[in-house]
């Protein structure tokens, strides 16, 4: 095959955002390139080789999401991390456990509740590092701290798009029980996308419900001590 086939129904997956923009009109960007993901519209792929339609078939190019919580349960590097449901369709690249496609757009965000960015990045790193990790992420859009109510409220007005907070760090091990609400709602949310579009009551509580189940899925964590800074 030679060329990625074109989704006619939208994918779901799971990827991350960092949150930037002003306190009144927040925005998410992505985390590996520089570039802001416009609300109310698609985002679209580019590519930085030149391919006529990205994703290209044989390039890196292309919107990512994993179908796999555990891909993105990495230690925290500071707040403003957005961990959240995407729809993916167009040309869509399919690999062993996620996607690359033309267009993207969140359907739902997860903020963790974390601690500031300097108190996080201490706790993991000697003082020198944690100065230099904590420019880079600055410099990526990060924020240092985390962000309040207000702002989370104007990013779900923005994007029209359900945000809820979750509490503590996004675990570093697997968890069965996150990994099973994870899944349901990705389910729910590709399953039910067309009749929530069309206003059905009825797929929008269940979207709601498998939020609400995944944000008590988190809540059950409880965040593992770190581990000791090595000589």
């Amino acid at each position: 095959m030679t060329e990625a086939p074109d989704a006619a129904i939208p994918v779901v997956g799971f990827r991350l955002w960092l949150l930037g923009g002003a306190r009144t009109a927040p925005d998410l960007r992505s985390p590996a390139v520089a570039a802001t993901w416009a609300p109310r519209t698609a985002m679209v792929a580019a590519c930085p080789r030149g391919c006529a339609r990205p994703p290209g078939w044989d390039c890196g190019c292309g919107l990512y999401a994993t179908s796999v919580l555990d891909r993105l349960l990495v230690p925290a590097v500071g707040d403003g991390v957005l961990l959240g449901c995407v729809a993916l369709w167009g040309r869509v690249v399919e690999a062993d456990q996620g996607w690359r496609a033309e267009y993207a757009y969140p359907l739902a965000l997860l903020v963790p509740r974390r601690r500031p960015l300097d108190r996080a990045l201490e706790q993991y790193l000697s003082p020198g590092l944690a100065r230099m990790r904590r420019a880079r992420w600055l410099a990526r859009g990060g924020r240092a701290e985390p962000p309040d109510e207000g702002t989370l409220a104007a990013l779900g007005e923005r994007y029209g798009v359900p945000v809820h907070v979750v509490a503590g760090l996004l675990p570093r091990i697997p968890d069965d029980d996150l990994a099973h609400r994870a899944a349901a709602l990705r389910d729910e949310a590709a399953r039910g996308l067309p009749h929530r579009r069309l206003g059905d009551g009825h797929a929008r509580h269940r979207f709601t419900r498998a939020i609400e189940e995944l944000v008590a899925a988190f809540e059950g964590w409880s965040d593992p001590e770190p581990p000791p800074l090595s000589a």
